[in-house]
């Protein structure tokens, strides 16, 4: 798995490559956290167009990242989400914990309008 973080703020764009496993699950949990902690964002997005597999243990990690900013009040997209991923996503319930724009710019706009300026209820994604 390959990693790279852009501050972007009002948050962290993270960019994953590879898989996110059994084995590359905790160096994705200490290196977010790491970054989070540096930029001091309260928001994450995370670019998915080059994960090529994801398992159980790495989408627990993204799920723990979910939890650990959502608890502090920011928000966290998922963004080129690929199909593979997208249907793990689904198989394991989590469409409706996550948000999901197609690009990194629709997830920036969504986040810069606030949870008070989207109806509640109202789609993350536009069509």
């Amino acid at each position: 798995m390959d990693l790279t973080f852009q501050k972007v703020p009002p948050c962290l764009l993270a960019k994953l490559s590879g898989e996110l496993d059994l084995s590359t699950a905790p160096v994705f949990r200490e290196r977010v956290d790491q970054e989070l902690r540096r930029t001091g964002v309260p928001n994450l997005i995370l670019n998915l167009k080059e994960l090529t597999f994801v398992d159980s243990t790495g989408l627990g990690a993204i799920l723990g990242r979910h939890k650990l900013i959502t608890a502090s009040g920011g928000e966290v997209f998922l963004v080129e989400v690929p199909p593979k991923v997208m249907s793990m996503l689904e198989m394991a319930g989590l469409l409706s914990v996550f948000k999901v724009a197609r690009t990194q710019e629709e997830a920036l706009r969504l986040l810069c309008q606030g949870p008070a300026t989207r109806g509640e209820g109202e789609p993350d994604n536009e069509e």
